[in-house]
């Protein structure tokens, strides 16, 4: 009888350490698990960051992403042709057209990072006073898709900006104390940038790119600003 109790005693014990072995290996798996997925919950909020770093080092290999002043907003190129536009993009899904000038807007399929619906716009007028030809005098887009050389996009903020383009200048503002509109521009480079300033923070909702050594306000101004 004690035999037998003693036997089972020793089973009793190997069973609670293998449930303890067990356990173990459950919170080991849990905990490892659990901070995988905050791991990839970091990486998924933190796109903003992987973004930045990516943009810090842009691909300028991909000529359809990248914005150089004073030329091209990926394919939208200064100074093409108005009639390849819609080859390009299709037609457009707002147009403004009066006395030879058109704003065309194509309003992008996806929200980006912040929920925003992007729209690319592209200011045309004749080339010259012969009014045969109209080319592309403007282009401006409120996507983070695209990006200078330099690292700057949209919703870069104004700080970053001004390292990146330290020849810019305030051309335009509007708006409130709690809200203000500005338009900063870059005229030797061909560059310009809408700014918005809220809550103690001055981020760009859009880059417009036009001839060098021409204001931007002398062009044309999109409106809504």
């Amino acid at each position: 009888m004690k035999k037998v109790s003693y036997i089972a005693i020793v089973i009793l014990l190997a069973a609670c350490n293998n449930n303890n072995k067990l356990n173990q290996s459950t919170i080991t798996d849990t905990t490892t698990a659990v901070l995988n997925k905050d791991s990839n919950s970091i990486g998924s909020k933190g796109e903003t960051n992987n973004t930045d770093s990516a943009r810090s080092h842009p691909d300028i290999s991909n000529p359809n992403k990248l914005i150089i002043p004073g030329e091209r907003i990926g394919r939208a190129v200064l100074n093409s042709d108005a009639d390849s536009l819609a080859r390009l993009f299709g037609k457009p899904d707002m147009s403004d057209a009066a006395m030879g000038k058109a704003w065309l807007t194509w309003y992008s399929k996806n929200r980006d990072e912040h929920n925003n619906k992007t729209r690319l716009d592209i200011f045309t007028t004749y080339k010259d006073t012969s009014m045969r030809e109209k080319t592309v005098q403007q282009v401006r887009t409120t996507s983070s898709y695209f990006i200078t050389k330099n690292g700057i996009h949209v919703y870069s903020s104004l700080e970053d900006i001004k390292s990146a383009f330290s020849k810019i200048h305030q051309v335009q503002q509007n708006g409130n104390d709690t809200r203000k509109f500005m338009m900063y521009d870059d005229v030797d480079n061909g560059i310009a940038f809408q700014i918005v300033t809220a809550n103690n923070q001055s981020i760009c909702k859009a880059i417009l790119i036009h001839s060098k050594g021409k204001k931007v306000n002398d062009i044309y101004i999109p409106s809504p600003f």
